[in-house]
């Protein structure tokens, strides 16, 4: 049930929908309310941003004028298209949301677009729409300017921003900046509005083409999801999480977003709120295994290109991300103009995490390339020699070293358990591919350095009175991350050590019987935070791998359900009130949550052969 009186409140993170068209992407609320969208790229400033600031952010709400209604979200079968179904007394009113997107010869072609058509099924419905365009995060609210043809062009330019409502409804400016128009529906009427980003020379209401571009959509993630090779319990949700992960994609590049948003926080009215719309270099192996794992082995070799390319261009100089198109200086900044999404202040754009060392980012990278030679991609000579051979050189240097670890702590740099162990990866799959294609020069020298780093890793980073690896050299405290061991291949799931490790996580990073804590330990930055849903998904696979099966479909069963109601993951929960937290869709969430459900539905079907 929706009451009026909510509709220009904050909702629940989980009460959004995300369409896209692998440029950009808007979040649409359950009450019919757009109010994320950033244009014409996904790190561009908002054009709707009233889920940072709900009254000067902007947004875009279509939605019934009854006091209250009920409404259901769904997505139309295999796509990004988003169906809202009001209703209100006998009356049905269905609000289909989309972004064209779709394939041209070999070219994927995205224009920018959103399309929002209203369409009453059944009834008589009076329906409202408002149109309140705010640019660079709600500083500047726009001029209106309007032309009449065969319908209506409701024009806001600005210096650097520039939208358009094409529509055949007529609207009344009811405040700068803001149009409103109120229409009765019977069954079989149907509108479109359409938001169009570009030069206002192209706004013409005459030429929206919807039925067209929604056909093509439609065509286009149909043929892509059919080719997911899954079919697993979870088939349903491994999809979904699928179709997220494609569309987060940044096509022009191959880059992937950690999250569309920005400055969702960690803990309502806390100050840990980040900008995640860049791409991390650390979701590289992850991303390339979830899309394997579903057949999806396209995308798994565009994204390896995609790091070809950036550390091609980095190698002297890593960095943890990049942006969508390959930008390095990703600077961060408060905007005081938007008060946060519930209070939650500051709303950040950049993330200074771009400046820290992070040792991890070699072995990921290597193992990703590992990965696809496995795979039969293959890697070259120069490969070899231009990117391994001199990252092999760094790691024989930087190992040693404390870094800012996965978890990118602002604090004093540690000897993270879990980078050292993604170093040994690097080391690990460099002497396998050499030993592979017979570049035998280091391979006695590699296998030496591998050695070494795994002695220390068990000396330095096993603690006996705790029977567990632990998160830093010296520390008492654990870390979720470290369940990552038997996936890198690290150490054998029924290894007792990480036996024991697997059981003091659950003992003491567990809560709520299904929910892991990434660590508990002091990190520097105030305030507290949720429980990282992809560490729950990490101990599923743990288990998994140990052979504690039953177990491990428990424990994924009784976390399943709490994506929301389209099977969308945030990055953490709220243990204590099931609420999402944390920037939406998280990327990193779907990947574990893939990866977990696949290797488990095949050990599942394996038990019972």
């Amino acid at each position: 049930m929706i009451k009026r009186s909510e509709l220009f409140t904050y909702k629940p993170i989980s009460d959004y929908g995300i369409i896209g068209d692998m440029k950009s992407c808007a979040l649409v609320g359950i009450d019919g309310s757009i109010d994320w969208f950033c244009v014409p790229r996904f790190d561009s400033p908002s054009v709707f941003g009233a889920i940072l600031d709900s009254q000067k952010g902007g947004r875009f709400q279509i939605c019934p004028s009854a006091d209250t209604f009920e409404t259901i979200q769904s997505y139309e079968p295999l796509t990004n298209v988003l169906a809202t179904n009001f209703s209100f007394d006998s009356s049905q009113v269905t609000l289909t949301d989309f972004m064209p997107c779709f394939k041209v010869g070999e070219t994927t072609v995205s224009l920018g677009e959103i399309h929002r058509r209203v369409q009453c099924t059944d009834g008589t419905m009076e329906i409202e729409a408002r149109f309140e365009p705010r640019f660079a995060y709600g500083a500047i609210t726009p001029e209106k300017y309007w032309e009449k043809g065969s319908g209506y062009s409701f024009s806001f330019p600005a210096s650097d921003q520039d939208v358009a409502l094409l529509t055949n409804m007529e609207f009344q400016e009811i405040a700068k900046g803001t149009i409103f128009s109120k229409f009765e529906m019977k069954a079989g009427d149907k509108i479109d509005f359409i938001v169009r980003y570009g030069g206002t020379r192209f706004h013409h209401a005459e030429d929206t083409r919807t039925d067209i571009k929604l056909n093509e959509t439609r065509e286009f993630w149909k043929k892509w999801a059919e080719r997911c090779n899954f079919s697993g319990k979870w088939k349903d949700q491994v999809l979904r999480s699928a179709l997220v992960l494609k569309l987060l994609v940044y096509s022009p590049t191959g880059a992937i977003i950690a999250a569309p948003t920005t400055s969702l926080p960690e803990e309502i009215g806390g100050t840990r709120n980040w900008d995640y719309r860049f791409s991390w270099i650390r979701d590289s192996s992850f991303v390339i295994w979830a899309f394997h794992s579903l057949g999806f082995d396209e995308e798994a070799d565009s994204y390896v290109d995609w790091l070809l390319s950036a550390f091609c261009l980095t190698i002297d100089s890593l960095q943890p991300m990049f942006g969508i198109a390959g930008e390095r200086n990703l600077v961060e900044r408060s905007l005081d103009n938007l008060s946060g999404y519930k209070g939650s202040a500051p709303v950040r754009t950049g993330n200074d995490a771009w400046t820290q060392f992070q040792l991890d980012l070699y072995g990921i990278f290597i193992d990703a390339l590992y990965f696809s030679h496995k795979h039969g991609r293959g890697i070259n000579r120069k490969v070899f020699d231009y990117l391994i051979c001199p990252m092999i050189s760094a790691l024989e240097d930087l190992w040693t070293k404390p870094d800012c670890g996965i978890w990118e702590v602002r604090s004093q740099n540690e000897h993270f358990v879990y980078s050292k162990m993604w170093a040994w990866v690097g080391v690990d799959r460099a002497f396998k591919i050499a030993d592979e294609l017979g570049y035998s020069e280091d391979i006695e020298k590699w296998s030496a350095l591998r050695e070494k780093i795994r002695t220390e890793i068990y000396t330095k980073g096993f603690d006996e009175s705790l029977s567990s690896f632990v998160r830093a050299y010296g520390s008492k405290e654990l870390d979720a991350a470290n369940l990552l061991m038997p996936q890198v291949r690290f150490i054998s799931a029924n290894d007792p050590k990480m036996i024991s490790t697997i059981d003091a996580t659950i003992s003491k990073l567990l809560t709520s019987g299904k929910f892991v804590y990434r660590y508990l330990a002091e990190d520097g930055l105030p305030g507290k935070e949720g429980a990282f849903l992809i560490c729950t998904f990490w101990l599923v696979d743990c288990l998994t791998k140990a052979g504690r099966i039953k177990e491990a479909e428990q424990l994924m069963d009784s976390v399943v359900g709490y994506s929301n109601h389209l099977g969308l993951y945030s990055e953490e929960i709220d243990p204590e009130t099931g609420d999402m937290l944390g920037n939406f869709p998280q990327a990193f969430t779907h990947m574990g949550f893939i990866t977990a459900a696949v290797n488990l539905s095949n050990a599942m079907e394996n038990s019972r052969s």
